[in-house]
């Protein structure tokens, strides 16, 4: 039964020998995912698959489950970005405990359904970047849409604890990574069918952006045709923390990508922008081992050298990574709001 949305602010401190659980729900892929800590790092056993359509997740997920190791371990599902929507918005002057039922109204411009039929949870901009108006986002799925997702999971044999999103699981790998309070995290994920940027310093997310225009198909004049689209996009975002926000200047950006650009991206954007630009894998070296299955045998990964299939994976995997992380993460009181009404 679904009871929580992750929408929480954590401390990074492992919980003796707690393991990590989580799978990851796109239209195009499914991931599973299961963690364990080792002193300061963390052995990761991880698969990821494409899909042709949701409706083969379960089947999918049923052998990642078995590959993994998943068991009877409670999970948290993460949802690829393009399931939901996140709008930004200013919080309304009510007590924290009505604030998701008074937001629910203003959302009738932005979804394509009534806003009585959307589940939502909030999460608030940091104070320091609100400046005059305390802000929230507000992420909403319909609710016959997310008990779908759910059941889906559970007809693969694998136990729902918890519901994420991809920008606050893509946030717990920036802390995880970076977590000294004044650093500041962008990171970049590209995939064909989403791409998100964010920026985040220490346990807070400041700024997540959608990108657009992310062509379907990965040849070299396709990325030709989009580099420049791209670096607007992260630019606009960078230049929005720093000077809107009024926000020290970000220490480094953070690159996964399929398509096999992440060697490009990072190399063109580490030319472009003020920022140092940083691949993600050499990122996770630092912190993970990893085990990653094809099929149900683990594969070693060559960190120094991994493949494109490799850095696939792990880009399709990335949310993944960051919903196992929730467990190691200690929760302020009261940071994960009730979903009863979508069980």
């Amino acid at each position: 039964m679904l009871s929580r949305w992750l929408s929480g602010w954590p401390l990074w401190r492992a919980r003796g020998e707690r393991r990590g659980a989580a799978v990851y729900l796109s239209p195009r892929s499914v991931a599973a995912a299961l963690a364990v800590p080792r002193g300061d790092r963390f052995s990761l056993d991880l698969r990821a698959d494409p899909i042709g359509q949701l409706a083969d997740a379960a089947d999918v997920l049923r052998e990642q489950a078995r590959a993994v190791g998943l068991g009877d371990a409670e999970c948290n599902l993460v949802l690829a970005p393009e399931l939901y929507t996140v709008t930004l918005l200013e919080r309304p002057p009510v007590p924290a405990e009505e604030v998701r039922e008074a937001v629910r109204w203003r959302l009738q411009d932005v979804l394509d359904y009534s806003p009585d039929q959307a589940a939502i949870d909030v999460f608030p901009l940091p104070e320091s970047a609100s400046r005059e108006r305390s802000m929230v986002f507000v992420v909403a799925l319909n609710k016959e849409a997310l008990k779908r997702l759910v059941d889906r999971v559970h007809g693969a044999g694998v136990r729902v604890g918890s519901v994420d999103v991809s920008e606050l699981a893509l946030r717990n790998i920036a802390y995880a990574l970076h977590p000294e309070p004044d650093c500041s995290v962008g990171l970049l994920r590209l995939t064909p069918a989403s791409g998100v940027v964010n920026v985040s310093r220490g346990d807070e997310l400041f700024l997540s952006r959608r990108i657009s225009g992310i062509p379907g198909e990965h040849s070299e004049a396709a990325w030709e045709g989009f580099k420049d689209r791209l670096l607007l996009q992260v630019q606009r975002s960078i230049d929005y923390y720093e000077s809107a926000m009024g926000q020290q200047p970000c220490s480094t950006l953070v690159v996964a990508t399929t398509h096999g650009w992440q060697d490009s991206v990072v190399r063109y954007l580490d030319d472009m922008l003020p920022v140092p630009v940083r691949k993600m894998y050499g990122e996770l070296a630092a912190r993970f081992d990893l085990h990653l299955y094809q099929g149900m045998q683990p594969e070693a990964v060559d960190w120094e050298a991994p493949s494109i299939a490799v850095r696939n994976a792990l880009t399709a995997a990335l949310p993944a990574v960051g919903g196992v992380l929730r467990p190691f993460f200690q929760q302020e009181p009261g940071a994960a709001a009730s979903l009863e009404d979508a069980a």
